[in-house]
């Protein structure tokens, strides 16, 4: 798959590695148990249970912030502050990146379930890219490191809710599991009591595996209170970044059709 290159190269700003930590989740895998298909009562029972726990993934509006740590070839932290908006009856999901201090906005970004949109607001340019990676480079060294976006992505839309009945998943119902093979990878959704608590991608093709947990408020499920997401490099089994974003001042709303356009 096509990554996209997203790239902040102004108004960034570094912490010290002594800045609090991030989650460090551990990437569980598939079970060595036998999956089911989607055919078998026991999948459909649970498949069942799963879907009358699910919210209605309303339209909504949100101010957030990002703390993204990364490893090579130092420990070091980023912050970054933004807006986010998400439509319901389009799918899309529109951020503004904007640097904590001034909190100016230098990069927007507008996805939907096949494409991601990017534009820098120093350029009148837009890129559009396949719904895959957003590749991040890190002006201080020049690093880059992958960001697989659709984990976020279904996450913020509840597009898993879709996923999930895909005739080809496969489903483990001993842990609630439900695993799916797509082009770019290998993606497991994992449930406790009927909710989306965990996903992971393990993608060969992307050289790379993928883990997003979620935190929720106990009367609010969408939009979710905090997504932390950790990659892992295939070649060197080692976490490449870890990204924690917060979510603030969320407000369900209807989001107006001209918040998508740049």
């Amino acid at each position: 798959m096509k990554r996209t290159l997203f790239l902040i190269s102004v108004l960034f700003y570094v912490y010290s590695c002594q800045s609090a930590e991030v989650e460090d989740p551990n990437f569980i895998g598939r079970d060595k148990e036998k999956y089911q298909s989607a055919k078998e009562g026991e999948s459909k029972t649970l498949l069942k249970e799963i879907l009358e726990k699910q919210t209605d993934f309303p339209s909504f509006k949100s101010d957030f912030s990002m703390q993204i740590q990364t490893f090579i070839p130092k420990k070091d932290n980023v912050y970054l502050d933004g807006k986010l908006y998400f439509s319901k009856e389009t799918k899309q999901v529109k951020i503004q990146l904007m640097d904590s201090f001034f909190g100016m906005i230098f990069t927007e970004l507008i996805a939907d379930p096949t494409q991601i949109q990017i534009k820098p607001t120093s350029t009148k340019e837009i890129q559009t890219f396949p719904m895959g990676d957003i590749l991040i480079q890190d002006p201080n060294t020049g690093k880059k490191f992958a960001i697989p976006f659709p984990v976020i992505y279904e996450y913020l839309t509840g597009a898993y809710v879709t996923e999930i009945q895909n005739p080809k998943a496969k489903f483990n119902t001993k842990d609630s599991r439900i695993a799916l093979t797509k082009p770019d990878g290998e993606y497991e959704y994992f449930f406790k009591q009927g909710n989306l608590d965990r996903l992971e991608l393990a993608s060969t093709k992307r050289g790379l595996k993928a883990i997003a947990l979620v935190k929720t408020k106990p009367d609010q499920i969408h939009p979710p209170k905090e997504i932390t997401t950790k990659v892992i490099s295939l070649d060197t089994e080692k976490e490449n970044v870890l990204i924690l974003i917060k979510l603030k001042k969320s407000q369900i709303m209807e989001v107006s059709s001209n918040v998508f356009r740049f």
